[in-house]
C-alpha cells in the first residue's frame, strides 16, 4: 500500500537520520543472536535503519519557497508520543512511537529504541512467528546495546565483570533477560579473543549466538507471568491488537530554500 506524500517536519526528518545512525553503530552491528523463531542476524539493523531513514524516489518538488525531495519510508515515526526510555513499535499502525531527542543521547533511551527497532525489523523480515520470541529478542537486544556501549573491548576480565555487575537491572524479571545478554556478550568476547590469537579477527556478521531451549522456556514463562498481571489490571474491553501490514509511506523532506532568480 502506498500513501499520498505528506510534508514531514524537519525535526522528524532529523530524528530519523539520528536514529538510523544509532542503529548503524558498532554496538548494534555486533548484536547477533537467535531465540526460537526470532533471529537478529547480519545486516538486521542496517535494513531497519534504511526503513526508518527512507529511500529517495528521485522526485524533487517546490512547496512554499522550499525545495523538497520525496522519500519512501518503511515505518511512520511520531515524536513526543512516549515517556523517556519507553519507545515502542505499534504494528497495527506501522508506527514507531518515541519520546524526544534526549533518548538518543542516553544509553537507556538508546536501549529502548534498539528494542523497538528489533520489533520493527522482525516484522519487516516476516519473522514474528512467535510473539514471545519477538519480545525476548527485543529485550535482550536492548541489554546488549547497553553492554556494548558501556564496556570497552580492551577492558581486562576483572574490569569487564565489574562493569557487567554495574549494568545489572534492579527488576528481577528484567535480570533474566540481562543474564542472557551478558552470556551472549561473554561468548562474543571469547570468540573475538580466539580470532585474534589465530589471526582471524572477528567481523560483524560472522558471529551469532543461538539461545538454548532451557533459557528460552524460562524467558517465555516470565513473559506469561507478565501477561497474566497485565490482563488482571486491564480495563474491561481493553485488549492488545495485532494486525501488521507492510506499508510504503511517502513523505516530502525539506532540503533547502528554493532559489529564485
Amino acid at each position: 500500500m502506498t500513501n499520498v506524500a505528506v510534508i514531514e517536519d524537519q525535526r522528524t526528518t532529523q530524528y530519523r537520520h539520528r536514529l538510523a545512525a544509532l542503529l548503524r553503530r558498532p554496538s548494534c552491528q555486533w548484536i547477533a543472536f537467535a531465540i526460537g523463531t526470532a533471529p537478529v542476524h547480519r545486516g538486521f539493523f542496517a535494513e531497519v535503519a534504511s526503513a526508518i531513514e527512507g529511500l529517495p524516489t528521485g522526485n524533487v518538488l517546490e512547496r512554499n519557497g522550499v525545495t523538497h525531495r520525496q522519500v519512501q519510508y518503511g515505518v511512520r515515526l511520531k515524536l513526543d508520543a512516549m515517556a523517556a526510555g519507553a519507545a515502542r513499535f505499534d504494528p497495527t499502525r506501522a508506527l514507531l512511537a518515541v519520546a524526544g531527542e534526549d533518548d538518543l543521547d542516553d544509553v537507556d533511551g538508546q536501549a529502548a529504541l534498539v528494542a523497538a527497532a528489533v520489533h520493527l525489523g522482525l516484522r519487516l523480515a516476516d519473522r514474528t512467528l512467535h510473539a514471545h520470541d519477538s519480545d525476548c529478542a527485543a529485550r535482550i537486544a536492548g541489554h546488549l546495546h547497553r553492554i556494548f556501549e558501556t564496556i570497552d573491548a580492551d577492558d581486562d576480565e576483572p574490569a569487564t565483570t565489574a562493569r557487567l555487575d554495574e549494568l545489572v537491572p534492579d527488576a528481577p524479571a528484567e535480570r533474566a533477560f540481562f543474564d542472557v545478554a551478558a552470556d551472549i556478550y561473554r561468548h562474543h568476547r571469547l570468540t573475538c579473543l580466539a580470532g585474534v590469537r589465530t589471526r582471524h579477527p572477528l567481523a560483524p556478521g560472522s558471529f551469532m549466538k543461538i539461545i538454548g531451549i532451557p533459557q528460552r522456556e524460562k524467558l517465555h514463562a516470565l513473559l506469561e507471568q507478565e501477561a497474566t498481571r497485565r490482563a488482571r489490571h486491564a480495563r474491561p474491553g481493553q485488549a492488545e491488537r495485532d494486525g501488521w501490514r507492510a506499508v510504503r509511506f511517502l513523505a516530502l523532506q525539506a532540503t533547502a530554500p528554493a532559489l529564485h532568480a
